[in-house]
């Protein structure tokens, strides 16, 4: 089975996968990378920051097979702040919400 590496880029940090990960194929790999940055979004959205993080994947033998970016970016409205734990669309239909639990789950690229 062919080893990745994934090489993590956060503005001008870089860090290099020194043990890459053996997987089956690089499309196999874009998964990986999506998810892995779907994660990490869930640590730095909490600082408020523009940012671009990127996730640049390297075969066994050093060449790019390919890069995943992810940008975050937070856009205020002065006279329309919302806050996070204020309801937006009034009282959620526990029906409707698990059926779109559903319909996103079905999406989810199986590991």
């Amino acid at each position: 089975m062919p080893l990745y590496f994934f090489d993590f880029i956060d503005g001008e940090l870089v860090g290099r996968d020194q043990y890459g990960t053996k997987l089956p194929d690089v499309e196999t790999a874009a998964r990986e990378a999506v998810a892995a940055l779907a994660n990490i979004s869930k640590d730095v959205r909490k600082r408020h920051r523009d940012r671009v993080l990127g996730l640049n994947v390297r075969g066994q033998s050093g060449e790019t097979v390919l890069n995943v970016s992810l940008t975050l970016e937070v856009k205020w409205f002065p006279d329309e702040q919302i806050e996070c734990d204020q309801e937006l669309a009034g009282p959620m239909n526990p029906a409707v919400l698990s059926e779109q639990t559903h319909s996103l789950t079905s999406l989810a690229p199986e590991n």
